[in-house]
C-alpha cells in the first residue's frame, strides 16, 4: 500500500470509528430515556437509518479496496500465465474504475435533486440530503483507487502465488537442514561399509 492508500484508509477508519461511537451513544441514551424516563429523542430511528448507517457503509466502500477485501473469483485468471494475469487485473481495474465514475455521476445529480426539494427523514423535519453527496465522493475516490491501482499494475493474487511457490513438490516431503545432514551421514557409512579392504584379498 502506498502512502497515500495508507493516509486514505487511517482517515477512513478513524471517521467511522468516530461515526460508530457516536451512534452507540445516541442510541444507548434513546433506549435509557426511553425506558426510565418515557422521553425518547426525538427523530433517533430517522437519524441512524439516514445518517449514521449510510456514512459507516459508503465509507466501507474504499476501505475495502484499499484493503484488498472485495470478492474476487480468480478461477479463470489462475489458469493464465503473469502476463494474462497482469492483463486481466489492469482491465478489471479500468471497468470498476468505469463504473465508480459512473455511480458517482447518478449520485451527484439525484443529492442535487434531493438538495433542490429539501428532502427530510422520513416523517420527521431532519434534512438527509447533505448525506446523499457522500455518494458522488466516495465513489469518486474509490475510482482513483482504480486508476493508481491500474498504473502500478498491482496484482492482488501476488502474495498467495507467492506462497504457493513455496510449496514442496507433489510426492516429495519437504527437505530441511537436518534431513540433509542425516542423508550425508548415512551415505557416508555406506561408503566405508563398501569399501574394499586389501589385505583381506
Amino acid at each position: 500500500m502506498s502512502d497515500f492508500g495508507r493516509r486514505v484508509d487511517r482517515a477512513l477508519s478513524v471517521i467511522t470509528a468516530i461515526v460508530v461511537v457516536v451512534m452507540m451513544v445516541h442510541v444507548v441514551a434513546h433506549g435509557v430515556l426511553r425506558h426510565f424516563f418515557n422521553a425518547p429523542i426525538y427523530g433517533t430511528n430517522e437519524i441512524v437509518s439516514y445518517w449514521y448507517l449510510p456514512v459507516v457503509a459508503l465509507l466501507g466502500v474504499p476501505a475495502a479496496q484499499l484493503q484488498n477485501e472485495h470478492i474476487t473469483v480468480t478461477l479463470f485468471k489462475d489458469r493464465l500465465g503473469d502476463s494474462g494475469q497482469r492483463m486481466i487485473h489492469r482491465f478489471a481495474c479500468a471497468l470498476g474504475a468505469a463504473v465508480s465514475i459512473g455511480f458517482a455521476w447518478f449520485g451527484f445529480g439525484k443529492a442535487l435533486d434531493e438538495m433542490a426539494i429539501g428532502a427530510t427523514a422520513g416523517v420527521t423535519e431532519f434534512i438527509m440530503w447533505p448525506v446523499r453527496f457522500l455518494v458522488p465522493v466516495v465513489f469518486v475516490l474509490v475510482a482513483i483507487l482504480y486508476l493508481l491501482d491500474l498504473l502500478t499494475a498491482r496484482t492482488p493474487t501476488g502474495e498467495q502465488e507467492a506462497v504457493i511457490g513455496e510449496r514442496p513438490v507433489e510426492g516429495r516431503a519437504p527437505t530441511t537442514g537436518h534431513d540433509e545432514d542425516a542423508d550425508s551421514t548415512r551415505t557416508g557409512t555406506i561408503t566405508e561399509g563398501s569399501t574394499t579392504d586389501p589385505s583381506r584379498k
